[in-house]
């Protein structure tokens, strides 16, 4: 089989391109495992039984109290439907601490100053 200069040029090309697709899943992944490390970070700053606000990656929000976390994974009891579900940390697109106050004395304090 004989190639002519356009063939060759073609052959380098793709050879060039099978090399470096291995390359560019790595740092994807990479990527993926930051954003998990961020996200387990995020949520061991909270208290157990703080209320939290979950926006998924599958764009769904959840809302509700972490219970476990692991290393890869964490139990979140979701206050929705009295759930308890669990989520990998690459799974969490972002986490807010709610907003809601339930019972008497969970609200936080506001001290009047008189001078």
């Amino acid at each position: 089989m004989r190639l002519n200069n356009g063939g060759k040029i073609a052959l380098c090309l793709a050879v060039a391109l099978v090399m470096c697709v291995p390359v560019c899943l790595a740092k994807s992944n990479s990527n993926v495992d930051k954003h998990a490390q961020k996200m387990q970070k995020k949520l061991a700053k909270y208290k157990s039984g703080t209320l939290l606000h979950l926006e998924l990656n599958n764009n769904t929000d959840c809302t509700g109290t972490v219970n476990t976390l692991s290393d890869t994974s964490f139990i979140f009891n979701n206050s929705e439907n009295n759930a308890k579900e669990t989520h990998l940390y690459s799974e969490v697109a972002s986490v807010e601490k709610g907003t809601t106050y339930i019972g008497e004395g969970s609200a936080p304090k506001h001290h009047i100053h008189i001078f």
